[in-house]
């Protein structure tokens, strides 16, 4: 159990070599060495190995990844970070709110992941609830933008504070089962939406964004591998019904 073991810190399609060898040496400073690239723009190595500094050897063990999802795989945790609020509202959290609920689940083994987007815009609607919960960091509002490598930083130095310096959580998030695991509630997701269309409960083109405020309600409940399982079962039933038909 740690923060190197737990928590993955996947950037996805950065373009700055130079903001992937400052993340390791960020990441490094803080006791994290689990980095995942998703499909990042050509990198120079050399750019890399400068910037890193003395964290140059978590190089050869940075994951390359083709999607979001594969990096997700066995992740029961998905933070988000956002500067800002989506046309729908998803659970949000300053990291200095988060930070000791996080370090409380790492203790408890959990696996982490925290989502950073691209240096230009960040991350899609699609990527972010993909999240159980977003994540902000706070900053002067009149000029609130942060390089990417400096939200890394500031990320990790404040898990790193916390996991040595245990805070009082105000949450009970104790399970008697383990969490459900993040591709499971993805294929929940997946099998209801695909009933629900089926049943000809709601359409794409919802104007209430009906698909994503149902992506926002399994990432919320916080499934545990029972009630994973009981849903499962009870779409599957529906599907057979609605086969009869």
């Amino acid at each position: 159990m740690s923060l190197s073991n737990q928590v993955k810190i996947i950037l996805i399609e950065t373009t700055s070599s130079g903001n992937i060898g400052s993340t390791l040496r960020a990441m490094k400073n803080m006791g994290f060495s689990n980095l995942c690239l998703i499909n990042p723009k050509k990198i120079n190595f050399k750019e890399v190995k400068a910037l890193s500094a003395n964290a140059a050897d978590l190089i050869d063990k940075i994951k390359f990844f083709n999607s979001l999802d594969e990096a997700l795989e066995g992740s029961e945790i998905v933070v988000a970070t956002s500067s800002r609020q989506r046309k729908v509202p998803w659970p949000t959290e300053s990291l200095n709110d988060l930070s000791p609920t996080l370090i409380s689940e790492i203790k408890k083994n959990k696996k982490i992941s925290i989502l950073f987007g691209r240096e230009d815009r960040g991350l899609t609607n699609e990527e972010l609830q993909k999240s159980n919960i977003h994540m902000t960091i706070e900053t002067n509002k009149k000029y609130p933008v942060l390089n990417l490598a400096m939200s890394v930083q500031i990320v990790c130095y404040k898990l790193f504070l916390d996991y040595h310096k245990p805070k009082k959580v105000s949450k009970n998030k104790y399970w008697d089962v383990p969490i459900a695991k993040q591709e499971h509630v993805s294929n929940l997701i997946d099998h209801f939406l695909s009933i629900s269309k089926d049943l000809e409960v709601f359409n794409k083109g919802n104007p209430r964004q009906i698909e994503s405020r149902i992506k926002r309600l399994f990432r919320r409940l916080g499934l545990d591998a029972v009630s994973y399982t009981h849903l499962r079962a009870h779409e599957t039933g529906t599907n057979l019904g609605i086969r009869r038909l």
